[in-house]
């Protein structure tokens, strides 16, 4: 394949999922065995134990992950006071990055022939609504249109809860991803998305 073939890969964020996060959103994201506890009792397995089960025995390759939520999401959560989840990506393939789409093979996940950024938009934009059903409005709505980044946030308890999207950090900019971040508001060498100043903004 030589030309770049446009994709939007989404993995569904339900209303159930929606008042789990709420929930963790109010833990101590520092006390892992709260959290570790917590997200076992919902079903979410290790990365480890997830990824050799039989329904991964065909997927080509799977992101890197703490845990591995019972729709199929990919979550890093490691007791440093933050969670990360991204929930869609928008990507080519053949573009320089991806040779084949490895999205549409993992559990879970759905991936879109020839969406683009409408598309990716409409899917944070749901994600966000579903949130804003559970919280209210949001305490911040951050965009940056040269990069067309948006992220909408709540301060919960001790934490902040992120919905976002962005550049991955791991593909050199040349993907997004959306995501939902929860970030402790005191926990130190926590990274925000949007970075330093996003960080500054949520927990001045």
């Amino acid at each position: 394949m030589t030309d770049a073939d446009d994709r939007v890969s989404l993995c569904p964020v339900t209303h159930e999922l929606v008042d789990q996060l709420v929930a963790l959103a109010e833990l101590d994201l520092t006390d892992e065995a709260a959290v570790e506890g917590r997200l076992r009792e919902w079903g979410w397995r290790e990365h480890g134990e997830a990824v050799t089960g039989p329904e991964y025995a065909d997927v080509p390759d799977t992101p890197d992950a703490d845990h591995v939520s019972p729709l199929g999401h990919f979550v890093h959560c490691d007791g440093d006071g933050s969670f990360h989840m991204p929930f869609a990506y928008l990507y080519d393939i053949g573009g320089g990055l991806l040779d084949e789409d490895l999205w549409a093979a993992i559990p879970g996940w759905s991936s879109q022939v020839g969406a683009e950024r409408p598309e990716f938009d409409a899917h944070f934009d749901t994600v966000m609504h579903r949130f804003i059903d559970r919280l209210g409005l949001p305490d911040y709505d951050v965009r940056q249109p040269k990069y067309v980044d948006r992220i909408v946030a709540w301060r919960l308890a001790g934490n902040v809860l992120i919905v976002g999207q962005g550049k991955e950090p791991m593909s050199y900019h040349q993907f997004e991803d959306a995501h939902i971040f929860i970030g402790s508001l005191t926990a130190e060498n926590v990274e925000f998305p949007g970075g330093a100043a996003i960080r500054a903004l949520v927990t001045s």
